[in-house]
């Protein structure tokens, strides 16, 4: 098994007895529900595409209202390279488990954080004219974290801009082909919906 991911799993596992504690005294009673729409950012050399859209949705909850963990899942977009005789591309997606937080810290007004292990799954091909020559899925360890600033509209609902940057590989370590790091930046409005 990935360090990545015995770390998130040993985190998880010391943050669930505060969880009981907080749950006994009724302090458990922010679960959420929060969706992203923006655009999506490569930080990859010499690839001509680098932005297409970025799609977020994570489940969770924080403890008084503050700090938490969270599940959720990531579209990142397309990169393409284009060449005289086609292109090649990647459409990473992630599946994340982390902590957040929320501090008010005017009024209605907030800050936001949160990151964590992700496990991507990303689809790469090359592609000349309308025929896909060459096409692989791989399976890596990551990262994300970001960072947001938004409002409180209700008691149950907030809006949201955000910053969010998610470290994902594309290949197999040790295949034919090498193995591509990426960061992928996403800039994005959320609404999250609070239970």
């Amino acid at each position: 098994m990935n360090k990545t991911f015995i770390a998130a799993a040993l985190a998880v596992a010391a943050v669930s007895p505060f969880a009981a504690k907080a749950d006994e005294n009724n302090q458990l009673d922010n679960f959420f529900v929060a969706g992203n729409l923006g655009q999506s950012n490569y930080r990859l050399g010499g690839v001509s595409d680098k932005t297409d859209v970025f799609q977020n949705v994570r489940f969770g909850w924080r403890w008084n209202g503050i700090v938490g963990a969270e599940i959720g899942y990531a579209y990142l977009g397309k990169v393409k390279n284009d060449f005289n005789f086609g292109n090649s591309w990647a459409k990473p997606r992630a599946a994340q488990i982390g902590v957040n937080a929320k501090y008010n810290f005017h009024d209605s007004w907030f800050v936001t954080g949160h990151g964590g292990y992700l496990r991507s799954r990303t689809n790469s091909g090359l592609t000349v004219g309308d025929t896909n020559v060459f096409t692989q899925k791989s399976w890596n360890n990551g990262w994300y974290a970001g960072a947001g600033v938004g409002y409180d509209v209700t008691k149950n609902v907030s809006l949201a801009l955000n910053y969010d940057n998610y470290h994902v590989k594309n290949g197999r370590a040790g295949a034919d082909q090498p193995q591509t790091n990426a960061n992928v930046a996403a800039y994005s409005a959320s609404i999250e919906y609070r239970f």
